[in-house]
């Protein structure tokens, strides 16, 4: 079976998330490509014994159509029978269009690539309550993934050779974008931080998150939140970990004032620890925790933030 990877980047690198699929194609078949989409000249995207690709889009002229393009006519050209992306803005927009291209259904939200033969995918319902199996039967199969639903192997990327590169078809550059804005990024970020530290409406007004920030310095963690939180204005819609935002797995996930939603847990329950600080005993997020402190957040974060 020939598996294609729809690769992305943070920064000029490849994104931790893209080398997750690559390690999950990498146990269905020995026939694995890549093909990773960026504005970066020559940016890490190439990884040994894989068929490497790079497409380079312009941020002023840039169009699904076009990359979709592109990506369908190396589907042709390489007989891919499997493509596999990540569920991101880009990653979403692009399984629409080759599920248009190829007259093919997409199963998205996926967790896991369950067999081969038959084509078996496992995504989460209900809010991550139940699993779900679907069998896929077209000629070309179309899998979104969850972030964080395969383990993470280390691997050696490096930069692409200009004759790895895939040119647009300029007569689908049809979208012109008049202004990008770039959150500017500091400190661990949370796709990538082995520590999370989130907050939620127990902090009770925007002010009293500089107690969390300490303690995610003090950690060198990243820090989290609740959508409440998110709507409220009190932090970026990037920092929302749950169901409508980011899902994470790290190796500690310290939840501070956060009651434990489903939302929520959908997007944190797989972190390895998890700890609860919360002052309602009978919160939710005390019965997937695997450690719990009962108690005001206000006052237990700043004991925790003075013997740190």
């Amino acid at each position: 079976m020939n598996v294609l990877i729809i690769g992305e980047l943070n920064e000029n690198l490849l994104s931790n998330n893209s080398i997750e699929l690559v390690s999950k194609a990498r146990d269905i078949t020995k026939n694995v490509f890549l093909c990773t989409v960026g504005t970066h000249d020559a940016p890490d995207v190439a990884i040994e014994g894989i068929e490497c690709r790079y497409i380079k889009t312009d941020t002023n002229t840039l169009s699904t159509h076009a990359v979709a393009d592109t990506v369908k006519s190396f589907i042709d050209q390489n007989s891919i029978e499997t493509v596999i992306l990540p569920a991101t803005y880009m990653g979403r927009d692009l399984a629409a269009f080759l599920s248009v291209d190829f007259d093919c259904p997409v199963v998205a939200n996926a967790i896991d690539i369950k067999s081969i033969e038959p084509f078996i995918v496992t995504t989460a319902i209900n809010g991550g309550k139940e699993l779900f199996n679907t069998e896929i039967k077209s000629n070309i199969k179309i899998v979104v993934v969850r972030p964080k639903s395969f383990e993470y192997s280390e691997t050696k990327v490096t930069s692409i050779d200009d004759s790895n590169l895939l040119k647009l078809n300029e007569s689908h550059l049809d979208v012109d974008i008049e202004n990008v804005n770039i959150e500017a990024k500091s400190g661990p970020q949370l796709e990538d931080s082995s520590i999370i530290v989130s907050a939620g409406r127990g902090l009770g007004e925007a002010n009293n998150l500089s107690i969390i920030y300490e303690l995610a310095e003090k950690l060198d963690a990243a820090v989290g939140a609740t959508r409440a939180i998110v709507d409220a204005g009190w932090v970026p819609y990037s920092q929302q970990v749950g169901q409508t935002g980011k899902t994470v797995k790290p190796d500690v996930y310290i939840a501070c004032g956060i009651s434990g939603a489903t939302q929520h847990q959908v997007g944190m329950k797989d972190s390895k620890y998890i700890i609860a600080i919360n002052k309602d005993e009978d919160a939710p997020i005390f019965q997937i925790a695997d450690y719990g402190i009962v108690g005001d957040v206000h006052q237990v974060i700043p004991k925790l933030n003075s013997l740190i």
